[in-house]
């Protein structure tokens, strides 16, 4: 008994798993999570102009801008692992070729979107 437990422990908690749970974790941590859970702040704030999603401030930041930076974030991670296995020796190379279109396509869009909230951030 002891011994299947265990080996269904070591399925769970395999190499691959381990490696995308830390992956997830430091997104959240370069996203402004831990700001999130110890500040806690809203989805939006008042302006002199109305309601803002964006906090203009390097000190703050909403949850709405920490979700939007985590899956642009996520979205140029997978773009990178797209593009790692496009490069491995593959027989098949139309689909490696789509696959290479496809994360360029996910990495310059996670990047330029990621620049486009940094600039309206502090402009």
């Amino acid at each position: 008994m002891f011994r299947n437990s265990l080996s269904r422990f070591r399925n769970v908690l395999s190499r691959r798993v381990i490696t995308i749970l830390a992956v997830l974790f430091m997104i959240f941590l370069t996203s402004g999570g831990v700001f999130l859970l110890v500040i806690q702040p809203g989805a939006a704030i008042s302006t002199s102009t109305g309601t803002g999603f964006m906090a203009r401030s390097s000190t703050s930041q909403t949850s709405t801008e920490f979700f939007v930076a985590f899956f642009l974030t996520a979205a140029g991670m997978a773009g990178f692992l797209l593009l790692e296995g496009a490069l491995r020796r593959s027989f098949d190379l139309s689909g490696s070729k789509m696959r290479y279109l496809m994360a360029l396509g996910l990495i310059i869009i996670s990047i330029g979107l990621l620049e486009f909230l940094f600039y309206a951030k502090f402009h």
